[in-house]
């Protein structure tokens, strides 16, 4: 053998045992990889699960702040406006009621049927409202007269704060879901 065959020899091997250990660390490199993969997902469905479970403490926070406000304050204000009030004091009272609701409105705008302390039957024709049924199909549904659908429609309304406002019942109760 020739000394250039000699030395390609040995270049060759040197070539074969660097791409040897190359191919160890490759191998290596994605042992690696693949565990820090792992260990990101985990901690990605950990996450997922602590957001979920802080979203739905926030939302029973919500949900009580705004079921306290309406059954403990509203009321009170509602029964001061009936009683003699001079111009003053109505002024503050209506100041803290307009306050009150900035305060809630934010958590009101999640509000569910549930929440609005409909009846059973209400909350049947409320379904039957967002299907988009008629008075006069949901009282031939429900087996009683569309007059007495009108009259729910109109306490629905009152429960959930529409009863001096043209928004769409239908429109209004679709948007709570």
């Amino acid at each position: 053998m020739t000394t250039k065959q000699t030395a390609y020899k040995k270049l060759e091997q040197r070539v074969k045992m660097l791409e040897k250990e190359l191919d160890k660390r490759v191998k290596k490199r994605t042992r690696e990889l693949e565990i820090q993969k792992i260990s990101l997902e985990e901690i990605n469905a950990s996450m997922k699960v602590l957001l979920k479970k802080r979203e739905k403490e926030k939302n029973e926070i919500e949900d009580n702040v705004l079921t306290n406000v309406k059954r403990l304050i509203v009321p009170y204000i509602k029964k001061m406006k009936k009683t003699k009030l001079d111009d003053h004091q109505i002024t503050f009272l209506n100041i803290i009621e307009s306050n009150i609701d900035e305060i809630i409105s934010p958590f009101s705008r999640k509000m569910s049927i549930k929440d609005s302390n409909l009846t059973p039957k209400e909350i049947q024709i409320s379904n039957l409202i967002m299907q988009g049924a008629t008075s006069k199909k949901i009282g031939g549904i429900m087996e009683i007269s569309p007059r007495t659908v009108d009259a729910h429609r109109k306490n629905i309304r009152k429960k959930i704060g529409l009863q001096q406002k043209k928004a769409n019942l239908r429109s209004y109760l679709l948007s709570l879901h």
